[in-house]
């Protein structure tokens, strides 16, 4: 056997350093010595002291334990387990200061991996709320007695540990306020130790949770499923194997859709279907931008590659093809 790597040994005191940039992950950087060093909690320009959590041969990374010059970008955290919770990263950056890193990070990726840089660099699309606008989410379930019972939400930061959450701002609140119903229905199935997910999809009106189970449920769990979803308007799926799997416990299929008004569209779609409309109001937006800088006339023809349910292609093909979408893209 060959022999194993030895782990470098961490300082244990806390090291100062001023924070020269931001990854695209929300982690700050700074140079020591010469070597990058990624420091979670930290902004551009704030001087902290942070400990060191790892250190590898290409580049460190640590976490701040004390903030000494703060940025004025920096505000206090909405939800009280940011920085355990792995669902959010930059929740402790002002939310227009976010937008701006993410497309200087983009800006960066250009410039650096694919030696492109723009012409021109258009205002970044904000959505009306920087809360409450996740519409599609895979939340992590765990039964933990030592915690009082089950766990739903997103995993801990680094670890495959549910965080103790009740409550997520970044979700559509018809689910996001709806954790500890969740945790007390799991905690009253047969098989509480054997749900290790659910996943949420959500159209204009309709939510569907699909709740991964590794054992067949008895009687008296779907009795109790099938009385908590009109109780809190979602319908209730089960999945049992595959993605496949996935089927809806009344019977009767949920109907998802999503709505473009500007252009007299409404696209249906299943709860395991993959879709891009995370946040409705940007990509409403992204459309409206899309077809305006496109400045298409009935004559033109658009390809849309990785059309998906066809949320650009459909209104793109009113504008271009007239009435009549023609779909003619078959991509694995």
């Amino acid at each position: 056997m060959g022999r194993r790597r030895r782990r470098k040994q961490l300082p244990v005191e806390p090291f100062e350093a001023e924070i020269d940039s931001l990854t695209h992950d929300g982690k700050g950087v700074v140079h020591i010595e010469g070597k990058a060093t990624f420091v979670y909690g930290s902004l551009p320009g704030e001087r902290v002291r942070f400990l060191y959590t790892g250190r590898w041969r290409k580049y460190d990374e640590g976490r701040v334990v004390e903030v000494i010059n703060a940025s004025p970008q920096r505000v206090e955290p909405l939800c009280s387990q940011f920085g355990v919770c792995g669902g959010c990263s930059l929740q402790h950056q002002e939310s227009r200061a976010q937008v701006e890193s993410k497309q200087q990070a983009m800006l960066d990726a250009l410039k650096h991996i694919g030696n492109v840089t723009p012409e021109e660099v258009l205002t970044p699309l904000v959505g009306d709320s920087v809360w409450g606008y996740r519409r599609k989410a895979r939340l992590g379930v765990r039964y933990v007695p030592k915690k009082g019972g089950t766990l739903v939400g997103f995993r801990e930061r680094g670890s495959s540990f549910v965080a103790d959450i009740d409550r997520c701002q970044i979700l559509h609140p018809r689910v996001g306020e709806l954790l500890p119903q969740l945790s007390t229905l799991i905690d009253q199935l047969s098989i509480r130790d054997q749900i290790p997910q659910i996943e949420m999809a959500m159209g204009d009106e309709s939510c569907v949770l699909i709740f991964r189970m590794l054992s067949t449920p008895s009687h008296e769990d779907l009795s109790k499923l099938a009385l908590f979803g009109p109780q809190h308007q979602v319908a209730i799926y089960i999945q049992e194997t595959g993605p496949d799997s996935a089927k809806p416990l009344s019977g009767e299929a949920a109907s998802l859709t999503y709505d473009l008004p500007d252009f007299d569209l409404q696209l249906h779609f299943l709860p395991s279907d993959f879709t891009q409309v995370i946040n409705s109001d940007i990509n409403r937006q992204m459309i409206q931008r899309a077809i305006t800088m496109l400045q298409l006339n009935k004559d033109d023809q658009v390809l849309d590659l990785f059309c998906g349910l066809g949320n650009f292609t459909l209104p793109l093909a009113r504008t271009a093809l007239g009435m009549l979408p023609v779909l003619k893209v078959m991509l694995g």
